[in-house]
């Protein structure tokens, strides 16, 4: 039932961030981008970021990498794409893609949903990256968080 969109998220095609209904999609090859990033190349990548016609962005800077935040007004869904970077050198530690929905609009957080979001997750990055979804209401938004890490070797 809720959705954030369809549609791609940077803007140009081809392999792209897409979010469908109750799923967030990250191909591997942005994966592998954002992964190979610095904090100073992330924050240049970060300006380019589009979202889907109707939602408003902003890109919110922080010590540990900027996030870049989508707003759909008439839906009052947000999403963030937020890499941690432990220093400025090093490429991100962790990729948080989070979805804030409006209380009572996120879909039923269920382990079959959490399930379904980690597989398809999984299913799109392959084994260089594990995939964990977590659940939180904090007024006044539900919150679902994907994290990202690069796969021990």
């Amino acid at each position: 039932m809720v959705y954030i969109a369809s549609g791609n998220l940077n803007g140009k095609g081809g392999d792209s961030m897409k979010i469908t209904q109750s799923k967030i999609i990250l191909s591997k090859a942005d994966a592998d981008r954002i992964f190979a990033l610095t904090r100073s190349e992330w924050e240049s990548y970060a300006k380019g970021l589009a979202y889907p016609e109707g939602w408003k962005v902003q890109l919110n800077p922080s010590g540990n990498g900027s996030v870049v935040l989508g707003h759909h007004p008439t839906t009052g869904i947000e999403l963030t794409i937020r890499p941690y970077y432990d220093n400025p050198i090093d490429p991100p530690e962790v990729l948080f893609l989070e979805s804030y929905y409006p209380l009572g609009k996120a879909p039923k957080f269920t382990a079959e949903l959490k399930n379904d979001l980690e597989y398809e997750a999984k299913r799109n990055l392959g084994p260089e990256y594990s995939v964990s979804v977590s659940y939180t209401k904090s007024p006044p938004f539900e919150e679902i968080e994907l994290m990202i890490k690069r796969a021990s070797k």
